[in-house]
């Protein structure tokens, strides 16, 4: 009988990766805008990183 033993990668070297690859950034905001946040995600089915992306494009497609 073959080995059927799944292997599974340790949190540490998922976190490891993560720690290189991503940067964090956390902001606080009113609850009013958090829900226009989530209710914006949920109807586009986006990220958080992908809602962030499509801003900062926007932002910098805009002249000041």
């Amino acid at each position: 009988m073959e080995n059927s033993r799944k292997t599974h990668t340790s949190s540490a070297v998922k976190n490891r990766y993560n720690k290189k690859a991503y940067r964090q950034i956390a902001a606080q905001v009113k609850p009013e805008l958090a829900e226009r946040i989530r209710e914006y995600k949920e109807r586009e089915g986006i990220s958080m990183s992908e809602l962030l992306a499509r801003a900062m494009d926007e932002l910098e497609q805009t002249p000041l």
